[in-house]
Formats: structure tokens, sequence, C-alpha cells
């Protein structure tokens, strides 16, 4: 039996690799019973295929190519602490799984639309110095093939973010980066990012998920967007979106609302 679980929140999309104690679930279940009616998800070739073709001309599609959150949960930190003879080991490991990952896309006859190198809550579990030994040497690679290959390049990473763009701006040549997420989730100053690194990155975000998207009103989403695009789209390279993703009942409405203001006010 595995030691965590998938847990699927009320507003939001699942979280997995949870301890269960953390979730108010006993170690051990006494009793469980199998899921059923669980779709299987296509993730070859051919699942691909049919997102993108689903996508059409409504947006892009990317693949993983490496994870910039190599430790995620108390287990890999225990881990990385008990075996300090294993972190040059972990890491190579992680840059040939890499090469291995992009040289197998590569190799396919439809190409994604963009290469993703980031993870959830890069540094979360992990210092930046933790960051740069294990993960940095993987993504930075993936970053180098997808560049020479003409492909951009995108991190997601919800929580702190601030010292990961710094680093990311100035020792890759990565893309964009998202979510940006602001205190006290994130660790962001959208403006202030947009001073220091907005000339060499793509800066992706960051609407509150949970006060602005799921529990605001239509108006705030607007004075939210309209903040957001003051702050950063001086001279492009930003993208309006949300901090992390949209909860689960985020109304459509509220969507929208971004939407229009992205082709209105984000005009320029």
């Amino acid at each position: 039996m595995a030691p965590t679980v998938d847990g699927v929140y009320v507003p939001r999309p699942p979280t997995h690799r949870v301890p269960p104690e953390k979730i108010g679930l006993p170690a051990i279940p006494e009793r469980w019973e199998p899921l059923e009616g669980v779709k299987p998800v296509d993730t070859g070739p051919e699942g691909f295929r049919r997102v993108k073709e689903s996508m059409g001309e409504q947006g892009i599609v990317g693949i993983y190519v490496t994870n910039s959150a190599v430790l995620g949960n108390e287990q890999d930190i225990y881990h990385y602490y008990d075996n300090p003879d294993q972190r040059e080991q972990w890491a190579a490991e992680h840059v040939a799984a890499a090469e291995r990952r992009f040289d197998y896309l590569m190799s396919q006859d439809l190409k994604p639309d963009f290469i993703s190198v980031g993870g959830s809550g890069t540094l979360v579990y992990q210092t930046p110095a933790i960051f740069r030994q294990l993960a940095f040497p993987a993504v930075k690679r993936a970053i180098e093939l997808a560049t020479a290959a003409g492909i951009p390049t995108h991190i997601h990473s919800c929580g702190p973010e601030k010292e990961l763009v710094k680093i990311m701006a100035e020792e890759s040549d990565l893309t964009v980066i998202d979510p940006l997420e602001r205190p006290p989730m994130g660790d962001c100053d959208l403006a202030e990012l947009k001073r220091h690194y907005g000339h060499k990155l793509v800066l992706k975000g960051n609407l509150h998920t949970t006060d602005t998207m799921w529990r605001g009103s239509v108006e705030d989403v607007i004075a939210a967007s309209k903040s957001a695009i003051d702050a950063a789209a001086e001279g492009g390279k930003f993208i309006l979106s949300t901090g992390d993703q949209c909860p689960r009942d985020t109304p459509e409405e509220n969507l929208r609302a971004m939407v229009d203001v992205a082709r209105t006010y984000g005009r320029y």
C-alpha cells in the first residue's frame, strides 16, 4: 500500500502524494473500496494528437520534459538529507531523463507548441540551493535543447517564486514563467518582477485564484485584470492569467471577464 494518497478538494483540482494524516485520514485505513468508472487517459502520441486537434486554433499545447520540483513531500526531504552521497547521481539521472524525453518528443511527427520544465511548489520543499543542486541542471539542459529546436519553454511553479524568477532570468533562456502568486500563497510583486526581469522573461499571471477568480465578483476580476496589465504589460512580454490554477467552481462569468479585459484594455 502506498504511503501517500491523492486528495480531491471541493473547489480545487486534485493534490497528489499527500500524507493521509494531513487531510484527516488514518495512515492505514480500516476499509476501502476500489474506484469504479475511472476513465483511462491516453498520454501517448495519439492522445496528444487528439488534444491538439480538439484545441485547434483556440490555444497551444505543451508537454513536460522535466520537473523543477524534485523534492515534493516530507519523505523526499528525509531522503535528501539521509543520502547526501546520492545527490550528484540524482541530479545526473534527471538530466539524462530530460534528454531522453526530449529526444523522444522530437522523434514524433507532431511536436508540442512549447516544452514545460516547471513543477508545482518548486521552492516549497526545496531551498534555492537544493533546486540548483538537484533540479536546475535538468531544467537548464531541457531549455537548451528546446531553444536550439526553436521551441518555447515554460515554467509553472505555484507558491514562493521570486527567487526562481531571478535564477531563470539571469541563468537560462527560459521563455515564460507563471503564475507569480502574490502573498500569502506566493511572494511575487508583479510590477517589481516586470522592472527587473520583464525584458528577459515573458511574465504570466497573477489574478488571485480564490479571492478574485473564485469568490470575487465580475467587477473584482475586471479591476484585478486591469491592475495586472498596468503593472506588467508595458513593453510587451506579459500574459494576463490567473495566479496558479482556477478553482473548479470558478464562475464562468469571471473567466469571461478576464478574457474580455485582455482583449480590450490589454491592447496597446
